[in-house]
């Protein structure tokens, strides 16, 4: 896969053009490959044609949930469609196994852990890039990544399991840095399979009575804005990615003015935030596009990490210090973004770039 690969003018945009990158990719280059992660409930009756249409719209990850989205009478349905949708991924490999190509970063997001269990053990899970775990706390993480662990050694293979943070001993002030700093133990341990950090905005929200109205970001809701900023506080120093809230509402794609969802994701970025779950296809590009990283950053990261000093260098631009030591860790991030994202030419900006996709798909 490639992001922004059917952009005709693509040349006139960026300056450094996305890196091809699959499921077979390292860890370091899937973790910053994530982008906007579409959520899919598996109750849908065409499983596969969905996801290869939304991967013809520029979906390059896909979350396909079998926990909040599902009501508790459409479970064994949803596991049935979970296990039918691989079975037609292996058959169709069988007959061409170029079609891998054609698949989108799969997530499965389980409903519980005996329900892990059963979808390993029933199905091949061919193509699958990983799991999500929901409601993940002290009390469940080893339990989610022990078997993970085990799949993966008995099978040769590598899943990824991604947790989300969102139970009431996260958001509670109290209880918070305590099960962080236990959460965090449990993940040091299986680092190798841990992909990407997620936050139950949502399910945090719920616990206050609280929801955002469409003119406000989730940084507005005070209690959930703290709550997010000592989660990238306790993992964000020690190289774990980590993802930005889910956005609830709908939003134009071409209405730059008061796009909330492009001011969220421009607050996620700065916060440090990789990626984000959208809910509809038009979103995602919107959330795509301002992954890209601009050439000021990028000519500035590749000096700070080049540089042959130790102290301050001038930026090109003129405009700022760089300090090659407090800016290392960011500068090396910055390059693998720049890597998997590609780099937006001076001048050129998310809508540039959002308007070719746009022009492109409703030709």
């Amino acid at each position: 896969m490639r992001y922004f690969n059917n952009i005709n003018n693509s040349q006139d945009i960026f300056f450094k053009a996305p890196s091809i990158y699959g499921l077979f990719s390292s860890k370091e280059e899937l973790s910053y490959s994530l982008g906007a992660c579409l959520y899919m409930p598996a109750t849908r009756e065409h499983l596969l044609k969905d996801i290869l249409l939304s991967n013809k719209m520029g979906t390059h990850t896909i979350s396909l949930c079998l926990e909040d989205s599902v009501s508790s009478d459409q479970v064994v349905q949803a596991e049935t469609n979970i296990i039918n949708l691989f079975k037609s991924i292996g058959l169709l490999l069988k007959d061409n196994s170029s079609f891998i190509d054609s698949l989108p970063l799969i997530f499965i997001r389980v409903r519980n852990v005996s329900q892990l269990q059963k979808l390993i053990n029933e199905s091949s899970l061919i193509g699958l890039c990983g799991f999500i775990f929901p409601k993940f706390d002290f009390t469940l993480g080893e339990k989610y990544f022990s078997i993970l662990k085990e799949y993966n050694i008995s099978n040769k293979r590598t899943l990824y399991g991604m947790p989300i943070l969102e139970t009431p001993s996260i958001i509670h002030k109290e209880t918070r840095i305590e099960e962080l700093t236990r959460v965090k133990h449990i993940l040091d341990s299986y680092k190798e399979y841990v992909l990407n950090i997620r936050i139950g905005g949502t399910d945090f929200s719920g616990l206050y009575s609280l929801r955002r109205g469409k003119d406000f970001t989730i940084y507005d809701l005070a209690v959930i804005k703290d709550c997010i900023s000592d989660i990238i506080n306790v993992f964000k120093r020690d190289d774990y990615v980590i993802s930005g809230v889910v956005y609830e509402y709908y939003s134009n794609v071409l209405d730059f003015h008061n796009n909330v969802l492009i001011k969220e994701t421009l607050l996620d970025r700065t916060n440090g935030l990789t990626g984000k779950t959208v809910i509809h296809p038009t979103q995602v590009n919107v959330v795509n596009s301002l992954m890209v990283v601009s050439k000021e950053d990028y000519t500035d990261a590749v000096n700070i990490i080049s540089s042959s000093l130790d102290g301050v260098i001038k930026s090109n631009y003129s405009n700022k210090m760089n300090e090659v030591k407090p800016h290392e860790m960011w500068a090396k991030e910055t390059l693998l973004k720049a890597k998997i994202m590609g780099v937006l030419e001076d001048g050129k900006s998310h809508r540039e770039l959002l308007q070719s996709i746009t022009s492109l798909q409703y030709r």
